[in-house]
């Protein structure tokens, strides 16, 4: 199941306009403005849309994004208090929406130690989910890269968050591909992807990742900066791309491109990935494969 993220310039319903026209199964969203505190009141005609839309489009599954402003790790108790209620917020509307996923980046924990970090992350989702409610909508925490005092760019930080929840039927794991990358797992070419894949096995377990953030890195191997690059324009290389869309583990999980220029070159990456997902066996080693792949039907030279 394959995807990106899409616009939702005029209205949330419009993200499935995108998905139609870029040929998404999936797709990935904001369900409130992604770079202000407060929130508006959402109207019964709202979500009566959002689900029309929905209904009438190709998509499958729905994918939301909690906002950066989050930080659940915070040392800060304003700042951990607004993010809490701002994520509970999110987990309210995806549930109005029917979203199935709302990925979550566990946060920063600035001055103070992970140890603390990880308790403040645990409080607050314990006290969201506990109130939660019936609720088909699972909480997916984020692979990160590992930059600043960010958590969550261990796999042993992912297994212990989770360890430590009393509801590990409403959470879940999203694998970002750079992010892993840029934290030291050297998941490029065939080996390489399943030597990484064995390892989050045997720390967090396959079956918890739910959602795959699938993106190339503008930088390097244990670089812990988070710079995305269209597949096969980064470190990556197209081989773990190959390994990835083939992998029938995977095969009805939501596989979300994340790119700079989304609006402008979401198209021309699905179809790359759409065209590694058609490639039995292994792919060549050609510095001319990325262009020969992308290229329309049609299209000379």
């Amino acid at each position: 199941m394959l995807g990106c993220t899409v616009p939702t310039i005029g209205g949330l319903s419009k993200g499935f306009f995108w998905a139609r026209k870029w040929g998404c199964e999936c797709i990935q969203i904001y369900v409130t403005l992604s770079r202000r505190w407060d929130v508006s009141a959402l109207t019964s005609e709202e979500v009566i849309r959002f689900k029309a839309a929905w209904q009438d489009s190709p998509v499958k599954k729905v994918v939301a994004h909690v906002p950066y402003l989050v930080n659940l790790a915070s040392p800060d108790k304003n700042l951990w208090q607004k993010s809490r209620e701002r994520l509970e917020t999110e987990l309210s509307r995806a549930r109005q929406f029917g979203v199935n996923f709302l990925i979550l980046h566990p946060g920063s924990c600035g001055d103070s130690n992970k140890k603390d970090g990880i308790k403040r992350i645990v409080e607050a989702l314990q006290t969201i989910l506990s109130a939660r409610g019936d609720s088909n909508t699972q909480i997916l925490l984020e692979t990160m890269a590992g930059q600043g005092t960010s958590i969550g760019s261990g796999f042993e930080e992912i297994a212990c968050l989770l360890d430590e929840m009393k509801h590990p039927e409403v959470m879940g794991v999203c694998l970002d591909t750079a992010h892993v990358f840029a934290a030291g797992y050297d998941i490029r070419g065939y080996e390489g992807y399943e030597t990484v894949l064995r390892e989050f096995e045997r720390i967090v377990g396959i079956r918890k990742i739910k959602a795959i953030h699938v993106n190339d890195s503008r930088t390097g191997l244990g670089s812990r900066s988070d710079r995305h690059a269209g597949i096969g324009e980064g470190k990556l290389g197209l081989e773990t791309f190959h390994a990835l869309m083939r992998d029938p583990r995977f095969l009805n999980i939501p596989k979300i491109l994340e790119i700079p220029e989304m609006d402008t070159r979401s198209e021309d990456n699905l179809r790359l990935l759409q065209k590694l997902r058609s490639i039995p066996g292994r792919i060549p080693k050609s510095p001319g494969l990325r262009k020969r792949l992308i290229r329309k039907e049609g299209d000379s030279g």
